[in-house]
């Protein structure tokens, strides 16, 4: 019987069917190089190493090394001041001083009733006691001043003077003035003159200097304050204190 070759039909348009490869059409299994898959370009790209980032300025550290470097020295100096200050606190033990008004003499006191001026004149003899054993007080001048409910009726200047250890000074202090009142405070001045009860107060600022054995410190500020009630403010005539009452504190 006669062989007939087999024919496979074939669509128009349609891929030729694929062909074996040689080794496969024999029956043999593809070798292992044969197997491997080819490297593509984007696989190279993603194995290569990237280049290493550009440095960045230091400026800012170093700006904030000479900000760490300047509270360090602030802090080590504030902490060597305090050191001192409490070293000079347990071997000196400092006081304040005290301050009292002695008397109170009046020169001059003239109520124009027209234009309602005051005119006057006070000395005021002021104790001041330093208990200090091993402390200096230099006084450098100042104000001191005399006023009735808050009114300011006359200033003076406080003398300059050192004060040593435990001793006790006695200035007299000169004060004038002519202050305007209006109506409500020079009634209240005059029903307290008739009374025989004057409220007065006598402030004092003062610069002051400590000085500890050799070493005299920086200038502070002293502020003194007494409040007094005096029988009358007529000139010429003794003037008693019926209540004297006097602070004292340091401003550094």
């Amino acid at each position: 019987m006669a062989d007939y070759h087999r024919i496979h039909p074939v669509t128009v348009g349609s891929p030729p069917p694929p062909s074996a490869p040689p080794e496969q059409a024999r029956g043999k299994k593809p070798s292992h190089e044969q197997l491997q898959l080819p490297i593509t370009a984007p696989a190279l790209n993603a194995a290569a190493p990237l280049p290493p980032p550009p440095r960045r300025k230091r400026r800012h550290s170093r700006c904030c090394r000479c900000v760490c470097c300047t509270l360090l020295v602030i802090v080590i100096l504030l902490v060597a001041l305090g050191a001192t200050a409490g070293i000079l606190y347990l071997v000196f033990r400092p006081k304040i001083p005290n301050f009292h008004v002695d008397r109170l003499t009046v020169t001059r006191f003239d109520v124009n009733a027209t234009t309602m001026t005051v005119t006057d004149a006070f000395d005021v003899d002021v104790t001041a006691n330093n208990p200090n054993k091993r402390i200096g007080i230099y006084y450098d001048g100042g104000e001191v001043t005399a006023s009735f409910n808050g009114t300011q009726l006359c200033r003076g200047d406080f003398p300059t003077l050192y004060q040593g250890h435990r001793t006790t000074v006695q200035p007299r202090i000169s004060l004038t003035g002519e202050t305007r009142l209006d109506s409500a405070v020079a009634g209240q001045l005059l029903q307290q003159r008739q009374a025989g009860f004057v409220p007065l107060t006598v402030r004092a600022r003062v610069p002051i200097r400590i000085k500890f054995g050799a070493i005299k410190l920086w200038k502070m500020t002293g502020k003194a304050n007494c409040n007094l009630v005096v029988d009358n403010l007529q000139a010429g005539s003794q003037i008693r204190i019926r209540s004297n009452s006097c602070s004292f504190k340091l401003k550094i």
